[in-house]
């Protein structure tokens, strides 16, 4: 899945179902293929702000995992209901 074009400090932070690992967008319905990535991906100016939206997610919603992702594509950071993926 594409990543929106984003400028290099900034972070894009996506959101999947835990259980399954489908793509959500920004409203909790399912992402479907050739749908606008950005209501899938939420922007921050930096990755402490990313970070802090996706633990404040987990705290409203635990079936629901975050990845944060940089200018690159790069995933820089995954997290769900057990905490921080490696």
């Amino acid at each position: 899945m594409d990543t929106p074009k984003i400028k290099e400090n900034q972070f894009a932070v996506g959101q999947a179902e835990y259980t399954t690992g489908i793509i959500l967008k920004k409203n909790n319905q399912y992402y479907n293929s050739g749908e606008d990535i950005l209501e899938v991906y939420s922007i921050f100016e930096n990755l402490e702000l990313a970070k802090a939206f996706t633990e404040e997610g987990i705290s409203k919603n635990s079936n629901i995992e975050f990845f944060i992702r940089n200018h690159k594509s790069e995933t820089v950071y995954v997290v769900d209901q057990k905490g921080e993926r490696k």
